[in-house]
């Protein structure tokens, strides 16, 4: 198994620093807006179940997709969001290989698009967090050629939402949810990333 902690290093996670700005509306930048213990548990499940082509569904800065794709050159690499982060001067950037959806994943559009791209081994949910939202997500994307669907926040309680539905949703499926190892963020409840295998 790779060290995947040593290999991210060099990359900002949710961190006190970052809880500060979210809690005074400073948009977080240039942070992954996750936590750095769940991500690489959730790296080293990925590399255990070989996963060689991955779609994120809302990206903010698309810094994680970016982490990803450097670690495991997925053979096939797309993202969707609606681009809020323009809103707010923040910069995206995903890689130069990747299929680009600029819009909403609950769209027929958003079929359209992702119905030409074909299988995708894990695709990561991280968009609206209210549960119409979720549920569409999840019942639009369960519908194509794929393996596993993940969902961000599934044990955080600032998104009650996202944690009802994955305790309801029945399957396969695995729970990544670490603590915080910064000390000033003790406290802090976890954000978790629940995956769940697309049964077939």
């Amino acid at each position: 198994m790779r060290d995947f902690n040593q290999e991210i290093q060099g990359w900002s996670f949710w961190d006190a620093e970052c809880e500060a700005n979210f809690r005074t509306w400073n948009f977080p930048y240039p942070f992954i807006l996750q936590n750095r213990a769940d991500v690489v548990a959730l790296c080293e499940w990925i590399e255990t179940h070989q996963i060689r082509s991955y779609l994120e569904i809302g990206i903010w800065s698309g810094k994680l997709v970016s982490l990803l794709h450097s670690l495991f050159h997925f053979e096939k690499v797309a993202v969707c969001d609606i681009r809020d982060a323009d809103k707010f001067g923040v910069e995206i950037k995903v890689p130069a290989e990747a299929a680009c959806f600029w819009g909403d994943s609950c769209s027929q559009a958003y079929v359209q698009w992702r119905e030409q791209l074909g299988p995708i081994d894990l695709v990561l949910i991280d968009g609206a967090h209210g549960l119409d939202a979720v549920l569409a997500d999840f019942e639009i994307n369960r519908r194509f050629p794929g393996k596993y669907l993940a969902f961000h926040d599934v044990t955080n309680p600032r998104t009650p939402a996202v944690g009802h539905f994955w305790n309801h949703v029945p399957g396969e499926k695995w729970t990544i949810s670490q603590p915080f190892a910064e000390a000033d963020l003790a406290d802090l409840a976890p954000m978790g990333i629940g995956i769940w295998k697309i049964p077939r």
